[in-house]
């Protein structure tokens, strides 16, 4: 019984090599999956080689899953080895179905060659509020039909190459700013305004059968169980998702280690409340234990009558199907253009006012809002990619200066003074989430009063953009990331045309 309860779990672990990682724990273990993080992405052959040891764990061959979005939510950031493609929003600004179903494939491939076999991705949740920021770039965008379409476009193209793929946050994350990783988030909507808005990308990539797995939210939608997060409720996993909109595939949770679970039920009493509810795929990021314990729960609770031995059948029969019919995959050998992720990034540009183009190949100075930024699912990082460093990729003399997203009035007044001095050239302004930072607005108010011609770059979600009245010319590109930054570098100098629409309102 242990051993079928454990075939239920996807687990992650630390480590990037055979000789760091706990490799013969996780081969005891036996789960039915494992979740790579970045913690995990060593050089090539250690990758290859700990891959090589997950997949050689059981027969047959387990899931080895990881969160490969793009954007910000990109697990293996070696174009090496997987294509870096732009954020979601980005392609949703884009809005061409045929370039988002390429760029699954293209990441799909690259995924099936290290032999990854599961992508937890797309995005299916709503950009509904500015605040919220650990969905914000990942959503396709507001409109609900809009991204339906782009989330089963990327699902086929990932699943046309072998690579299972999974919808989250079911059934909707996009409503509340409140971060599950942190806290228990509620969503306090009528089922009219669900079924109209958040449920449509679900209900319609499930409907053409896009995508093998949908992942379930920790989060509370009071118009469908006003007591238990998703993940915990039978009503939403198995009376909504199950019965009324007919999904028959793996019903995966999110980390049951998000703080939205493990510090109300806990991991193990969530993994079982999970299961009881309709979940296949248990998912435990970070501690082996804890899946343990969760195993321990499981079989007391079918030893004890609490839950039924059948539903745990059920469970590890539907995983156990995923298994061998991905198994049974080659890796593709399709020919897929590798400069598609450069061209969505391009297209991606969304100019909101003015003109973006750089002036007469003057030198360029970048002032650059950094530091780090907490994003959840994506972790905590130190913004590294530049602007400035894309431009001069294109032989454009550039500079850039950093400032804090709350920069000091002193460092403020020091540069002010400086900026005239530097004389005829290009000024570009890059913001990031300045809706959270009151400092950076100031700031950029204050900068666009010495240089007005300064073009200011949203390079994070769009919604900067409406807080600089007085610049002239801006644009979204909806990341940070080093791809984002090379498209735009591209429109800037004229090389490519922005073609982007505003995926969301920013008003």
């Amino acid at each position: 019984m242990h051993a079928l309860a454990r075939s239920v779990f996807c687990v992650g672990f630390s480590g990037t090599t055979l000789a760091d990682a706990p490799i013969e724990a996780l081969h005891a273990f036996a789960p039915g999956g494992f979740i790579l993080f970045a913690r995990n992405i060593g050089p090539a052959p250690d990758l290859h080689a700990l891959i090589a040891a997950l997949r050689a764990s059981g027969t047959p061959t387990p899931l080895v899953a990881l969160d490969q979005e793009g954007g910000r939510v990109a697990r293996i950031t070696d174009p090496h080895l997987v294509a870096q493609i732009p954020a979601a929003m980005a392609l949703g600004a884009l809005g061409d179905l045929s370039i988002v179903e390429r760029l699954g494939s293209l990441v799909g491939r690259d995924l099936a060659r290290l032999g990854i076999n599961v992508n937890f991705a797309p995005v299916a949740d709503l950009a509904l509020d500015a605040r919220n920021i650990v969905i914000g770039s990942r959503s396709f965008g507001a409109v609900p039909y809009a991204v339906a379409n782009m989330a089963a476009a990327f699902a086929r193209g990932l699943e046309r190459c072998g690579v299972a793929a999974a919808l989250k946050h079911f059934p909707g994350h996009g409503a509340t700013h409140v971060d599950s990783h942190v806290a228990l988030p509620l969503v306090d909507v009528d089922l009219a305004t669900l079924r109209a808005r958040d449920l449509v990308p679900f209900t319609s990539a499930i409907g053409t059968a896009a995508a093998s797995i949908v992942m379930s939210a920790h989060i509370v939608l009071s118009a469908l169980d006003p007591d238990l997060p998703a993940t915990l409720s039978s009503r939403v996993l198995t009376g909504l998702l199950r019965d009324e909109l007919g999904f028959t595939g793996v019903i995966a949770t999110d980390c049951l280690e998000m703080e939205a679970v493990a510090a109300t039920v806990g991991t193990a009493q969530g993994a079982l409340r999970a299961l009881a509810a309709g979940a296949d795929l248990l998912v435990v990021s970070h501690h082996l234990e804890r899946a343990e314990e969760a195993v321990d729960r499981i079989v007391a609770a079918i030893d004890d009558g609490s839950l039924p031995r059948a539903r745990l059948e059920a469970a590890a029969g539907r995983v156990r199907a995923l298994r061998e019919r991905l198994a049974a995959i080659p890796p593709s050998a399709a020919p897929l253009d590798a400069a598609w992720p450069l061209m969505a990034a391009q297209a991606a540009v969304t100019v909101v006012r003015g003109a973006i183009r750089l002036r007469d190949e003057l030198p360029v100075t970048v002032i650059s809002f950094e530091g780090e930024i907490a994003d959840g699912a994506a972790g905590t990082r130190v913004e590294s990619p530049s602007l400035s460093s894309a431009l001069r990729a294109r032989r454009w003399k550039s500079e850039v200066m950093r400032v804090s997203f709350e920069p000091d009035e002193d460092d403020l007044d020091l540069l002010l003074a400086h900026l005239p001095s530097l004389g005829n050239r290009n000024f570009v302004i890059v913001m990031r989430r300045a809706h959270l930072y009151p400092g950076q607005v100031h700031a950029i108010a204050r900068i666009l009063a010495v240089v007005p011609e300064a073009i200011v770059i949203s390079a994070r979600e769009p919604y900067d953009a409406a807080l600089v009245p007085d610049a002239r010319h801006v644009a979204c590109i909806y990341g940070d990331e080093r791809i984002s930054f090379e498209g735009c570098a591209d429109v800037l100098s004229g090389r490519a045309e922005a073609r982007g629409s505003l995926p969301v309102p920013i008003s």
